[in-house]
């Protein structure tokens, strides 16, 4: 057996072969210098009609989401091979597994899983970064509905299979929400600061909107940003989003389309190229981001100013 820290994770093709299922989609969070999480999609129409695998013991927890109720009778689990069966767990429910405790199941009816595979080093770099005690258990109650969880699991799913649907920013701060509510609901010992209230000092606030104006491509990261600031990463973001009243990613979302409403009334650019150079991975990305944003689609809203710009000429001159 290869060493444990050779040993590939519980996520990913890797988990697929415990529940025995030919593959699963997954994607890997894993910022700079930061510990990673991974996200896994479990599908299966026939379900699990035998008790998974055996997870090797590994310092990490899975916490996952049913995206589909279970049927007829439950799911059965084991955990250090105690037995338990969950009568209802609906769409929404929520389980979480200790990997040093083989946790095992079974499940008649169809599947669609969600699994986040958390390393206890990911938590552990996040509570020490928000100065929280370290989390040594998480409690909750199998099939008990997490609506947040599941908004956030709904949200990301699109980026399992299009890993580049998302920037590395927004991936970014997805890590980051999802410890932090993982922390604040089944962490019972771990509270936020009460006392935090400030902001980024004028410097810092110069410094920031800078990088944001020379990477609109989204290659900056919380942790880059971060480290301009002389700052850790969950403090920044808490700063951050005091100073801007809203996230570092929404805020990118922004000055990309003022970069693009610029271009579109000081330049003959078409479409296309307007929506590269304002850091929009394609032209379908800029035209959807634009219209949640704006109103209106970048065609529309160019030929709008420019009719109400001739009319303005026109009365001027009148």
């Amino acid at each position: 057996m290869p060493p444990e820290s050779y040993r590939p994770g519980a996520y990913g093709g890797q988990m697929a072969r415990y529940f025995r299922l030919g593959k699963a989609d997954s994607l890997v969070i894993s910022p700079a210098s930061k510990p990673p999480i991974a996200v896994t999609r479990l599908v299966s129409n026939f379900g699990l009609p035998e008790r998974t695998a055996s997870i090797p013991s590994e310092k990490a927890f899975v916490v996952s989401i049913h995206l589909t109720p279970a049927r007829d009778r439950g799911q059965e689990i084991w955990v250090d091979d105690k037995y338990s069966r969950i009568p209802v767990w609906p769409s929404g429910g929520v389980g979480i597994y200790d990997l040093e405790s083989n946790p095992r199941t079974r499940h008649p009816g169809p599947v669609d899983w969600v699994h986040y595979h958390i390393p206890r080093s990911t938590l552990d770099g996040f509570t020490d970064d928000a100065e929280r005690p370290r989390i040594q258990h998480l409690r909750w109650v199998h099939g008990s509905v997490d609506r947040v969880l599941q908004q956030m699991t709904w949200m990301v799913l699109p980026s399992l299979q299009d890993p580049h649907r998302f920037c590395a920013l927004f991936l970014d701060y997805f890590r980051l929400l999802f410890c932090a509510h993982v922390a604040t609901r089944y962490a019972s010992a771990c509270h936020a600061q009460d006392g935090f209230r400030g902001g980024l000092a004028p410097w810092q606030r110069k410094r920031v909107e800078d990088l944001f104006r020379e990477n609109l491509d989204g290659k900056l990261r919380l942790s880059m940003l971060a480290a301009e600031c002389g700052l850790s990463v969950s403090h920044f973001a808490r700063s951050f989003r005091r100073t801007f009243a809203t996230s570092a990613h929404r805020y990118l979302v922004f000055q990309r389309i003022a970069k693009a409403k610029e271009l579109l009334t000081t330049s003959n650019l078409p479409l296309s190229e307007v929506g590269l150079v304002s850091g929009f991975s394609d032209q379908a990305a800029f035209s959807r981001t634009f219209k949640a944003v704006v109103g209106a689609s970048p065609g529309k809203w160019q030929r709008e100013v420019t009719r109400r710009g001739r009319y303005v000429g026109r009365a001027l001159v009148s």
